[in-house]
């Protein structure tokens, strides 16, 4: 099946739930309200989010394969909250400014974490692993 590629800009609410393979989904918000909730199941999954300003905040669930997100969340009420279930996952989210919140978690095969926040904090990392890394900077 071909690659899919969605491009997004809304304010308020984004709500995605796709089950194709070879599935990409790429996200840019404006400085608004955002929230972004994104659900995947199928083969080569990838999921990347951008959100730049105010209350941000952002729930993906994927669940077969070749999972990969990537969040970055630049300012003010950041949350994330990630789970990818199967195969060769990675995750690489960097939250920069205000009250950063992520709750990742990966169950199955090749894991990676890599969180980085920095500036205010929390986070909580589950990798019930197979292959897992975990690189973790919070200031």
């Amino acid at each position: 099946m071909p690659n899919t590629s969605i491009r997004f800009l809304v304010p308020l609410i984004l709500l995605c739930s796709c089950m194709t393979s070879a599935q990409e989904l790429n996200v840019n918000e404006l400085p608004v309200t955002l929230q972004a909730l994104m659900e995947r199941s199928g083969r080569d999954n990838l999921i990347e989010l951008v959100q730049q300003g105010n209350a941000n905040q952002g729930l993906l669930f994927q669940s077969g394969n070749d999972n990969k997100a990537d969040v970055t969340q630049v300012g003010n009420d950041n949350d994330a909250l990630i789970t990818q279930i199967g195969s060769n996952n990675e995750v690489q989210l960097l939250q920069v400014g205000s009250r950063n919140t992520a709750s990742v978690t990966q169950i199955g095969n090749n894991n990676l974490v890599q969180l980085n926040q920095l500036g205010s904090g929390n986070f909580s990392i589950q990798q019930i692993a197979d292959g897992a890394a975990i690189s973790i900077t919070q200031y």
